[in-house]
């Protein structure tokens, strides 16, 4: 399918849905973001990558927090931004490190280094794939670094081949776009309990992007070869066009794929029917028919997109990240759901990831962080498909024991045996393995055992 012969379109469709998000799990009770915090990735060499934060309710922003808070520079070249354990991780990758910075503060909370000396490192992504478990993606070292999140210390790696960069998680494995550096055309699967390679999957030619479906299902999405040769010469034979290859996590083999045409980048999905693709702009995908909509959602040039949340009444909101070059500042123009332009702002050096701050409240006041007697919270969302995320409360330190039952009292998952500390926590339960009905889970802390019961639709 060729793209190019659609008929554009500046009109974004008007999209009510509940969107999958990069948010803190820990508040998930939000009912907007607070901040919209845009990691400017810099000029390569230059060192000059930048954290600017954009408060949506008032249009005002603050440039270089990290830099003006903690008196020194983020670094070189910063590429993605993902909530862990409600602090931010920026991956810095030409200074080879993960920068933990406290959302409210700027502060750094620790600095992960990247070990480049021993194998390679420049790091490209980093996933949560566990309580205390993160995984770092090492373009130039042809592996994964295994990093401990208690410690904030890089423990391992994992061999997985040539130009590892997107990854997502699905049940028990990881899932690495092998991009080969524009060569590449495979996707790595890792065992996440034995942090070992399982295996590789052929999908299309460079592959970047790579997500998380509601079905639980895997999206690569492969960029195509550009056409240059070693000399960076165009060759029209050496040229190849987008593809995107649905990945089965639970039988580890490609289910279906489709062409887009051109050189689609991120994707993004809405809800279990529709996705987004930055294609010459932003295209719609129809997900049960593996098709393109017609009209580009928003047609313009962009480095990157971001989508904020719909919930409680509020509607989402489309940033989208432009980089003129890479010498000079960049902007990042908000949309709303007409397709009209709300406002604009100016940005770092190359604007890239953005990352969703959401104020946690219940109501109108904010959840206690220290309660008297343990609380168990009503998982969320609820109905859920495949994932959710289940919050408690604990007054004192103390081992906790969270497990899923089936409605005829089976076990069916230990989310949790371990100790922690007073305070609040989340946990991720990935049900894609799991048939849809009532669940119950279970949290026994202190002598004490609190139940509830969630559903699973898929």
């Amino acid at each position: 399918m060729n793209h190019y012969n659609r008929r554009p379109s500046i009109t974004l469709r008007l999209i009510k849905m509940n969107l999958i998000l990069l948010v803190p799990f820990c508040l998930a009770a939000a009912s907007q973001p607070e901040k919209v915090f845009v990691i400017n990735e810099g000029a390569f060499g230059q060192a000059n990558a930048s954290v600017t934060v954009f408060y949506p309710e008032t249009g005002d922003r603050t440039s270089n927090v990290f830099s003006t808070v903690n008196e020194r520079l983020l670094g070189d070249v910063a590429n993605d931004a993902q909530w862990i354990n409600c602090q931010l991780h920026i991956v810095v990758n030409n200074s080879h490190k993960i920068e933990v910075i406290d959302p409210n503060t700027y502060q750094s909370v620790r600095t992960i280094f990247i070990d480049s000396d021993s194998h390679g490192g420049s790091p490209r992504k980093i996933l949560q794939v566990a309580a205390d478990k993160a995984y770092v993606t090492n373009l130039f070292g042809n592996n994964v670094s295994v990093i401990d999140l208690d410690s904030g210390t890089e423990i391992g790696t994992i061999d997985v081949g040539p130009g590892p960069e997107g990854i997502a998680r699905s049940g028990d494995y990881a899932f690495v776009s092998l991009s080969g550096m524009g060569q590449g055309n495979e996707v790595a699967v890792i065992d996440i309990a034995a942090d070992e390679l399982v295996t590789r999957l052929k999908v299309g030619d460079n592959p970047i992007h790579i997500a998380n479906a509601p079905d639980g299902k895997i999206w690569s999405v492969a960029t195509g070869n550009y056409g240059f040769d070693e000399n960076f010469q165009y060759d029209p034979e050496l040229e190849t066009f987008g593809e995107i290859v649905i990945i089965d996590p639970v039988t580890l083999e490609i289910s279906r794929r489709f062409d887009t045409g051109g050189h689609p980048g991120k994707l993004v999905f809405i809800d279990e029917k529709q996705a987004l693709l930055q294609l010459d702009g932003i295209m719609m995908v129809d997900v049960d028919n593996l098709t393109l909509i017609d009209e580009h959602v928003l047609e313009r040039s962009m480095h990157s997109f971001g989508i904020s949340k719909a919930v409680h009444d509020t509607e989402p909101s489309l940033y989208v990240t432009v980089a003129p070059d890479f010498a000079s500042s960049g902007r990042v123009v908000r949309y709303d759901l007409s397709g009209e332009a709300i406002d604009s702002f100016q940005a770092g050096i190359g604007p890239g990831p953005i990352a969703f701050f959401y104020r946690q409240v219940t109501g109108m006041e904010q959840k206690p962080a220290i309660v008297e007697n343990p609380r168990l919270h009503q998982n969320y969302p609820n109905p859920f498909n495949p994932e959710t995320m289940i919050s408690f409360q604990i007054p004192a330190n103390g081992n906790i024991r969270l497990e899923v039952y089936d409605a005829l009292g089976r076990r069916v998952k230990s989310l949790m045996d371990e100790w922690v500390q007073a305070g609040e926590h989340t946990v991720s339960f990935n049900a894609s393995r799991l048939v849809s009905g009532a669940y119950l889970y279970r949290m026994t802390y202190d002598g004490q055992s609190l139940t509830r019961q969630m559903m699973l639709l898929k």
